[in-house]
């Protein structure tokens, strides 16, 4: 039977003493992914929505000494739900003693404005919110979600659907927009933090919208992984958390490699005979390495191509617009990624 919190339950919730006993005498402790644990010395901001997964992250580093923060985000679309699984948090920190930020945002008004999807507009301002928080919060503070293995496997999945290049997933920790991002459950499952919760009697929201099948993550959570284990007779979801593993781990290494080449000059510019008589896939290594270390968003296959393109220097063309105002320009065997100046014409 599932520990589901009414919309007020401080009686039912844990204390941070309480917790710290119970994480230590307890068979059903998660641990932290290892790439995490340098982090947890310092101060964190958890996105703390009230579900399962959340609630086990917040639990798990209480029980580890952290010193933490949360972050709630009011999405305004589940009314009566979503106002009680504010008040659960509210109650749940106060038990902790953790401070607890918690922000109403209007996301129906702001996908229509924006003309995106009601998901992908909830996930941008949760992002942003936490970022908010985090730098109000001061320096060395890292932001944690609650993603765990089962959301790997999506996360794969979804990426090789729609042609991303190779198996990549999320990182236990990830530096992005100014912030590093952890995520310690990474490599727990879902039984397992489910086990945890109830083995500390600590109770949780649950979000009824994630049991219905109508956008693409819950479809592979709901549809494709279970007819996937249906098909193979086994569990695949730590089989292909492990095939992603192994090509970070060839990722690594391809950057150790290209890292100790002499592929570009002392102002950091791409030096292009080096590279225009190396076959194409390294070619396309360099390149994605290059662009990406320039800050450029958006790289992929077609980018790289078209990058590609204009390095010989008997191309039509030496330059080529990328996105956020960027540009890339040949120019005397080197190649320069530049921002493109106000008024000037475009590529």
């Amino acid at each position: 039977m599932l520990l589901t919190a009414p919309a007020s339950s401080s009686s039912t919730l844990i204390t941070s003493t309480k917790l710290r006993a119970l994480y230590k005498g307890s068979d059903c402790v998660l641990q932290p992914e290892p790439a995490c644990l340098p982090w947890l010395q310092h101060p964190i901001v958890v996105g703390l929505s009230g579900g399962r997964d959340s609630v086990a992250l917040l639990c798990m580093l209480v029980a580890w000494g952290c010193a933490v923060q949360a972050c709630h985000v009011h999405h305004g679309i589940r009314g009566e739900e979503a106002d009680a699984d504010a008040a659960f948090c509210a109650d749940l920190c106060a038990s902790l003693n953790i401070r607890l930020h918690t922000e109403r945002v209007d996301v129906p008004a702001l996908a229509a404005a924006r003309g995106t999807s009601l998901e992908t507009t909830a996930r941008v301002e949760r992002r942003r919110i936490m970022k908010q928080v985090a730098d109000r919060a001061g320096a060395c503070v890292s932001i944690a979600l609650a993603h765990h293995a089962g959301d790997q496997a999506e996360t794969i999945i979804f990426r090789l659907a729609r042609g991303a290049a190779g198996l990549r997933g999320m990182r236990p920790v990830h530096r992005a927009e100014g912030h590093v991002w952890l995520r310690p459950l990474l490599g727990c499952t879902r039984a397992q933090i489910t086990d945890f919760l109830r083995s500390i009697g600590q109770p949780w929201r649950e979000d009824s919208t994630n049991a219905v099948a109508d956008v693409v993550r819950n479809r592979l959570r709901l549809e494709v992984l279970p007819a996937l284990n249906r098909a193979m007779g086994r569990d695949v979801t730590p089989i292909i958390n492990r095939s992603a593993r192994l090509h970070e781990e060839s990722l690594d290494a391809l950057e150790i490699a290209l890292s100790q080449l002499p592929l570009t000059d002392p102002q950091g510019r791409l030096y292009l005979p080096t590279l225009l008589d190396k076959p194409a896939a390294y070619r396309k290594a360099v390149i994605r390495r290059f662009l990406h270390r320039h800050g450029v968003s958006g790289v992929c296959e077609t980018m790289v191509l078209q990058v590609d393109a204009i390095l010989n220097p008997t191309a039509p063309t030496s330059r080529l617009d990328l996105p956020a105002g960027l540009r890339a320009v040949r120019r005397q065997k080197r190649l320069i990624i530049e921002p493109v100046q106000s008024g000037e014409d475009e590529a």
